[in-house]
């Protein structure tokens, strides 16, 4: 089975910032919910990871509205545009590669925008276990990820399909070229979460129409867990009613 090489989803996305990716785009409305629910559960002065935080698009509203955020993100030069931005939060950026990241701290939430879709399905296996590993108990989990219905417009070849209905692509042409990107289908998250993990909210589809002269859409799930609490409570769920 084919491999994300670190080296390679690095420099292309540092090629992409340089080019002025995100740059002047907006937050996604996501980060209001996040936001949302964040303040609700009164978790704003709690110590939290944003996985993928790249050049601040979603990650500085976050961090302005008050949160204790630190940005992970595995391409230097987006955390360079980020610090020069607010060079304040250079001590909470994080240049490194999830997949091998390891903390000795527990966050209260983990949120991954749009990133954990990178890889193939042992990559993607492997961030919600990771996820689970760096959550406090009872700590909440925001995702935003590749939804099985987008209808892929890039020339690309399918590369793994499973039974549950996700699929890994590899784009042949693109900013991405070379590249595997999985899409996830709703069983397939549940799947990945059941074991360690309670549904807060979602999974929902958020729907995009491309801009003509493109066609078709990009659709990305939206979802909240809660890890579970305790052993016996994951157990339990394991082993079901």
């Amino acid at each position: 089975m084919e491999e994300m090489s670190q080296s390679l989803v690095s420099a292309r996305w540092d090629a992409e910032y340089r080019r002025g990716r995100y740059g002047g785009e907006p937050p996604l409305p996501f980060v209001d919910s996040i936001l949302a629910t964040i303040r609700a559960r009164s978790l704003t002065e709690r110590r939290g990871l944003y996985i993928g935080c790249g050049n601040g698009r979603n990650y500085l509203p976050l961090v302005r509205s008050g949160l204790q955020l630190y940005g992970l993100d595995l391409s230097a030069e987006a955390l360079r545009q980020l610090a020069a931005r607010e060079p304040a939060l250079s001590r909470r950026l994080i240049c490194a590669d999830f997949r091998t990241f390891v903390s000795r701290r527990r966050f209260s939430y983990v949120i991954a925008v749009q990133v954990f879709q990178h890889g193939v399905a042992a990559d993607v296996a492997g961030y919600f276990s990771r996820v689970g590993s760096l959550l406090a108990p009872g700590g909440l989990f925001f995702l935003r990820v590749n939804a099985a219905s987008t209808q892929v417009r890039r020339l690309h070849t399918v590369i793994e399909r499973n039974d549950l209905g996700g699929f890994t692509i590899r784009y042949e042409s693109g900013p991405k070229q070379g590249l595997p990107v999985h899409f996830f289908a709703r069983d397939e998250l549940h799947a990945l979460t059941r074991d360690d993990f309670a549904l807060v909210a979602g999974p929902r589809e958020d729907v995009t129409a491309r801009t003509p002269p493109d066609t078709g859409h990009w659709v990305q799930w939206e979802a909240t867990w809660k890890r579970l609490n305790s052993q016996s409570e994951r157990r339990q769920r394991r082993n079901g009613p």
